[in-house]
């Protein structure tokens, strides 16, 4: 994949969003949930670069086929999304609850601190929109201590989108 291209989901990669059949990483899930064929390959890799070899992660969903990736000046369409079974497609709600949890898992690891821990506790029991946007100072609080502002703020505004379609 080069710089330049713009990855997308495929069918398969919003199947997999709902599905976890292939037990993706907490990094590469929440790679895969931050991929809206809005931003460059570049782009992503600099916002979720504290995830690691972001290549090796794109190279994975690439590889399992969730995701492909056109060139920026070609028009990007939803890549196979025109085949996705309406129950396949996760809700937005839902989709940023896993997006704050698995970030949260990557960022912090396993064994965080019990602050972390508290807090995938809390973003268990948030059942709206409004309870998550509601926990989203406590998630920048604690990621940025462990990945920095960049990275939490890019998980954010990703949040904030999906939530805006909630």
């Amino acid at each position: 994949m080069q710089a330049n291209d713009v990855p997308m989901k495929t069918a398969a990669g919003h199947r997999e969003i709902g599905q976890r059949a292939h037990k993706l990483s907490p990094r590469s899930r929440s790679m895969l949930i931050m991929i809206h064929g809005d931003q460059t390959v570049a782009e992503i890799s600099h916002n979720m670069r504290s995830l690691g070899d972001t290549a090796a992660i794109f190279s994975e969903l690439a590889g399992l086929g969730l995701i492909v990736a056109e060139p920026a000046d070609v028009q990007v369409h939803a890549a196979g999304a025109g085949n996705v079974a309406a129950n396949d497609i996760v809700p937005v709600q839902q989709q940023a609850k896993q997006l704050l949890n698995e970030s949260a898992v990557a960022a912090l690891g396993l064994l965080g601190s019990f602050s972390a821990f508290r807090f995938t506790l809390k973003l268990e029991h948030c059942y709206s929109a409004d309870d998550l946007r509601e926990i989203i100072p406590e998630y920048r609080r604690i990621v940025s201590k462990a990945k920095g502002e960049e990275f939490a703020n890019a998980v954010i505004r990703r949040v904030n989108a999906l939530l805006a379609h909630a």
